[in-house]
Formats: C-alpha cells, sequence, structure tokens
C-alpha cells in the first residue's frame, strides 16, 4: 500500500481530486427538481453529504500529503468549501436551501475523512512530499 501511495505521480492524483471537487460542486448546486427522487429513509441526504465531504477530505490530504502541521490548510479548504457551497445555494435560488444540518453533515464527513487518513498515513508511516 505504501508503495501504490507514493508511485501515484501527482498530477494524476490532483486530476482524480479535481473532478471530484466538480462533483461536489454539481451534486451541490443543481437545481433540486433535476435531482432524481430516491426514496430511502429521512435524513439520508445528511448521510450523502457526510460521504461526499468523508471521500473529499481523503481526496486532498491524499493529493496534498502535507507534514501535520500544515494540514490544518487543507483541514480549513474542505470545511470551506462546504461553507461555501451551502451559501452558493442561497444566492442561486435554484430550489435548494442553506441548512446548518448540511454543513453539520460535511463537517462530520470531514472530520471522518481526516482521522481515518491520519491513521492510514501514521499505519503506513508515510513521509510527506
Amino acid at each position: 500500500m505504501k508503495k501504490l501511495f507514493n508511485q501515484i505521480p501527482f498530477r494524476y492524483k490532483l486530476a482524480v481530486t479535481c473532478v471530484y471537487v466538480i462533483l461536489v460542486a454539481a451534486l451541490s448546486l443543481i437545481p433540486a427538481g433535476d435531482l432524481p427522487e430516491v426514496p430511502l429513509f429521512p435524513g439520508a441526504d445528511k448521510l450523502v453529504h457526510s460521504g461526499m465531504y468523508f471521500g473529499l477530505s481523503i481526496l486532498i490530504l491524499w493529493t496534498f500529503h502535507a507534514k501535520k502541521n500544515a494540514r490544518w490548510k487543507l483541514y480549513s479548504f474542505v470545511i470551506g468549501w462546504g461553507l461555501l457551497m451551502e451559501c452558493l445555494q442561497i444566492l442561486m435560488n435554484a430550489g435548494r436551501h442553506f441548512s446548518f444540518f448540511d454543513i453539520l453533515a460535511n463537517i462530520t464527513g470531514v472530520v471522518l475523512g481526516i482521522a481515518l487518513y491520519n491513521f492510514m498515513s501514521n499505519r503506513l508511516q508515510l513521509e510527506p512530499a
């Protein structure tokens, strides 16, 4: 796993991360009426929010694998991206709405992603680039 982590060129990691960031933005900002109606359970969208930001945090940390004392910038970016998406929903007036619970779900996903990434990074003894 450590070998795989170090062998993937930065440009490929960056490309995957950029595509994912665009996907998160698109899913966050397209009009609610254009999204498929998937009947799951009440609050399932919060699980989707957490999952999207869990993935985003892991990809950002993987792409810009930084020293531990510099990772706060990456954490801030991912949390800020979630806040920006929620604020843009207000401005776009496309059937989406700002929700503190969505922000909480985003942050929960980020914290879980950070925890898993840091655990795996320590376990594999990965060195920052």
